[in-house]
């Protein structure tokens, strides 16, 4: 789902003109310009992170303490459907993260899904500047509350774009529209829909419904540290001919901050057991 990381036309906006922005280039130029910029953001390399994740879906409402460390992502559970756990709850969390310690063969098998959807993320992003075609928006609608200044794109496939694989076949159903910070080329905001039915493997491994919506946010945590901080999904998918799933899900960032030194997953595990972030 990594690969549709796109949005619908939903954001509040100003209709500020983009002054300071160089708009006598290419838009494909400022789309060149942030995939060079966003890959690193992407596949997180020599980036080590601690934040505050929240995700809401059909599992419920649930908040963690997520730590990337060198080999993968591990998390603690805080917070439950907006409370803190209770006493059995959070004895059950301490008990999986020290079962993982003695047994990591789940999180390497996690990790090795991750590695490879991160891989396939970045490889759809530098295709972007031509799976798509880029045009400036009339007037350079500014997003509210947002300072820096934005270059403000609409996108559409392109129909010269002939797609290698199935990921890369799903880009031909998205269209949207996308906020480009001009100082620092950081996606600000990615709107995005699906405008047509988008069939992976001929329909037989998966369907892609028209209509779905999604939403994605990034920010600067300060000192420069950009990264996603909200990606909503609201779309259905049929896989393997026959099972349906309507996928509506929320994801948010908080209190995100760099670690000083890269941390094995270990160590990162007894530090989630011994310091948990509060939620």
């Amino acid at each position: 789902m990594r690969a549709l990381l796109l949005t619908v036309l939903t954001a509040i906006t100003l209709p500020v003109s983009a002054q300071t922005a160089d708009l006598s280039q290419s838009p494909r130029d400022w789309i060149v310009a942030t995939v060079k910029t966003e890959l690193p953001v992407v596949t997180r390399d020599n980036l080590y992170l601690r934040y505050l994740s929240r995700r809401v879906n059909e599992h419920g409402d649930l908040v963690r303490d997520t730590i990337e460390a060198k080999e993968g992502a591990v998390a603690r559970l805080v917070s439950k459907e907006g409370r803190p756990l209770t006493k059995e709850e959070n004895e059950a969390e301490c008990a999986r993260l020290n079962a993982t310690l003695e047994d990591p063969s789940s999180f390497l098998k996690h990790h090795k899904r991750d590695r490879s959807n991160v891989a396939m993320t970045a490889d759809l992003i530098k295709l972007m500047p031509d799976a798509m075609v880029w045009t400036y928006v009339p007037g350079q609608p500014q997003l509210a509350g947002r300072s820096p200044q934005q270059v403000v794109l609409d996108f559409h496939p392109n129909p010269a774009f002939h797609p290698s694989g199935m990921a890369q076949a799903a880009l031909g159903a998205l269209e949207g529209r996308i906020w480009i910070d001009a100082q620092s080329h950081h996606m600000m905001r990615m709107e995005g829909h699906i405008f047509r039915d988008a069939n992976l493997g001929w329909g037989l491994i998966a369907k892609i419904y028209a209509g779905g919506k999604l939403e994605l946010d990034q920010r600067d945590f300060g000192n420069g540290l950009w990264t996603y901080s909200r990606l909503t999904m609201d779309i259905t998918v049929r896989e393997v001919l026959v099972h349906t799933v309507k996928v509506k899900s929320l994801f948010e960032a908080r209190n995100v901050t760099q670690l000083p030194n890269a941390l094995s997953w270990q160590d990162a595990i007894k530090l989630l057991l011994s310091a948990p972030m509060k939620p």
